[in-house]
């Protein structure tokens, strides 16, 4: 387990003054693609969706899945990864926008990951019609209470019944980014025997702590540091310094140090973007297992 680590980049003024003026004058150019987003000439895994029903809601839910290069050529078992996307996203964002099936085919070409199941279930319980948005905590409670009833009790045992995944904490991680960070650490500080890493990237830190939004009791569950400590061989908060919930994830991490949880904060710049998600997914995907 990391301890408390804070990591700050500045730019100077001078220097941001001299690139601003410079792009004034040079032709505009787009910005070169990350080489961790490059589409490369590797080995690619396979991107599905499958159904469960979930008893807990009595409903079917739909969940997107990575499955590593050679998984469908093998009888290996794999680790699981459990990634949950944002307020504004469902279960195909962490692939449409944030391409994580990129990052982690090249990651694993390059021999930093090795290979895993990813699993992207969407994050709400129910949908609303397309160009609405959930507003205040009310619309957001229900949903948040029933995903991690049904997260637990239901799509953990799907996925492991269907696919070919290590069913054990050791192999086994929980991540997501604003909204599903905060129901990663809702989920994750509240069943730690479940995790052996929970990292959360630009999180909604009232879904994981407001029980008005449907978090959880975070100063009961961090009383139970000692287990925390012992399961979690990764705690990893993630938050840009241009990001709105950047005080939040701070004060988050001052909560967890002043509990005796032992974690990483990570302070890059950036703000509540999907480059910033990627990139976070890029540098945490080979710590988790």
């Amino acid at each position: 387990m990391r301890t408390t680590r804070l990591a700050l980049w500045s730019i100077a003024a001078a220097f941001a003054l001299a690139a601003a003026t410079a792009s004034a004058q040079a032709p505009e150019r787009a910005e070169a693609v990350p080489a961790y987003l490059e589409i490369r000439d590797v080995p690619h895994g396979d991107v599905e969706t499958f159904a469960y029903h979930s008893k807990s809601l009595d409903r079917e839910r739909e969940v997107v899945v990575y499955l590593p290069p050679g998984y469908g050529s093998s009888a290996d078992r794999y680790p699981v990864l459990y990634l949950l996307h944002g307020a504004g996203g469902d279960e195909r964002t962490w692939i449409d926008r944030q391409q994580a099936n990129v990052i982690l085919d090249n990651l694993i070409a390059e021999g930093r990951l090795e290979p895993l199941v990813v699993v992207m279930p969407y994050g709400y319980t129910s949908r609303l019609p397309e160009g609405e948005r959930r507003r205040g905590a009310a619309a957001y409670k229900t949903d948040m209470e029933e995903f991690a009833v049904d997260f637990v009790n239901d799509l953990i045992p799907n996925v492991e019944s269907r696919f070919r995944v290590l069913a054990d904490r050791e192999h086994r991680a929980i991540a997501g980014l604003s909204m599903g960070g905060g129901q990663a650490f809702a989920i994750g500080l509240s069943h730690p025997e479940l995790f052996t890493a929970v990292a959360g990237f630009s999180s909604a830190m009232q879904i994981a702590n407001n029980p008005d939004w449907g978090g959880i009791d975070m100063p009961a569950a961090l009383a139970n540091a000692r287990q925390i400590n012992e399961s979690l061989h990764l705690l990893w908060i993630g938050c840009g310094t241009e990001d709105t919930l950047f005080n939040a994830n701070k004060a988050f991490s001052e909560q967890l140090t002043e509990h005796g949880v032992e974690h990483t904060f990570r302070v890059t710049l950036g703000g509540h973007t999907p480059d910033v998600w990627s990139r976070y997914l890029h540098e945490v995907a080979p710590q988790l297992f």
